[in-house]
């Protein structure tokens, strides 16, 4: 992604910002009239209560005799007049209408062009290795973009580490939200972050690996770590969602060929990124590091979230 694209979706967060400030200022005098409005008519409508009783049993009654003796003119009981609060309600309900109706429209137009930036952001992160966590705050998203889309080492090295400190601290995290979605699954997980947290890497990330291509092929009968037309087969899901652009674009690193999953005629010389076949095939003798295993954690994360069990989309 080019630095245009990064700086769009920026644009994009910053523009809800400031519709939702924008919404916030125009809103409290408004709010403000409303409460004392109420406070208002407070007295009104206790009287209207209080009177609704007792009033009652006459009412029955003059509305029996009215029906009984159509040509006899009877006093009539009627509860406080509401019409002045009326106008004011109107007046109110209008003036809300004419803040909000606006800017939800430009929310709504927002919300159109938002499902490509999603996409830009999401292949972004996974050309690095590292997946969407659907928990993760959106201040620390847009702080890693656009540290990414500077292309400078320190910067993108400091983004590794705030990833790495994200999901270590995410783990307990990741093990109950797997195990409410994949129950069947769930001690296999369980072994693999215990091997994580003991510092056994070797052995926490094939399990990972195995297991995300498991969750694909269970769920959308579809495999990630295999290829068609150069891609990996569960772009054939993705793009049976398509209809839904904004589910389509948080499936996207799911439709595209990205370092864990390239294949050996994609994969350039001095490739040194965490790659699936490579681990599986005993190919790369040093992928068993922490990040590589965060790394790894971090995909099956996204799969479960993405693919589970009444996936909970952000």
């Amino acid at each position: 992604m080019n630095r245009n694209g990064m700086d769009a979706l920026e644009k994009h967060f910053k523009q809800w910002k400031q519709i939702s400030d924008r919404l916030q200022g125009q809103l409290g005098p408004v709010l403000e009239a409303q409460r004392a409005l109420e406070e208002a008519m407070r007295p009104t409508l206790e009287l209207q209560k209080a009177l609704k009783s007792p009033l009652e049993p006459f009412l029955e009654e003059q509305r029996r005799l009215q029906k009984a003796f159509e040509g006899i003119k009877l006093p009539t009981y009627n509860l406080p007049d509401l019409s002045p609060f009326t106008k004011q309600i109107q007046q109110y309900q209008k003036s809300l209408s004419g803040i909000i109706s606006p800017a939800f429209e430009e929310l709504q137009r927002s919300f159109k062009e938002l499902p490509p930036k999603i996409q830009e952001a999401l292949l972004l992160l996974a050309q690095h290795g590292w997946y969407l966590d659907f928990n993760m705050p959106l201040p620390s998203l847009l702080e890693i973009k656009k540290e990414i889309s500077s292309g400078e080492v320190e910067e993108v090295e400091e983004v590794e580490e705030a990833l790495v400190e994200y999901f270590e601290s995410q783990l307990d995290e990741v093990e109950k939200s797997f195990g409410a979605k994949f129950p069947h699954r769930s001690h296999i997980i369980s072994s693999a972050i215990k091997a994580h947290r003991n510092g056994e890497y070797f052995l926490s990330i094939p399990v990972f690996l195995a297991q995300t291509d498991g969750i694909c092929k269970e769920v959308v009968d579809q495999y990630l770590f295999m290829k068609k037309d150069r891609k990996p087969r569960t772009a054939i899901y993705v793009e049976q969602v398509a209809a839904d652009t904004y589910k389509a674009a948080l499936l996207s690193p799911l439709a595209a060929s990205t370092p864990i999953s390239a294949s050996e005629h994609e994969r350039e010389e001095g490739f040194n990124l965490l790659n699936r076949h490579m681990v599986l095939h005993g190919e790369s003798l040093d992928y068993g590091n922490k990040v590589n295993s965060l790394k790894a954690i971090s995909l099956i994360n996204y799969v479960s979230q993405a693919l589970g069990t009444d996936a909970d989309y952000p």
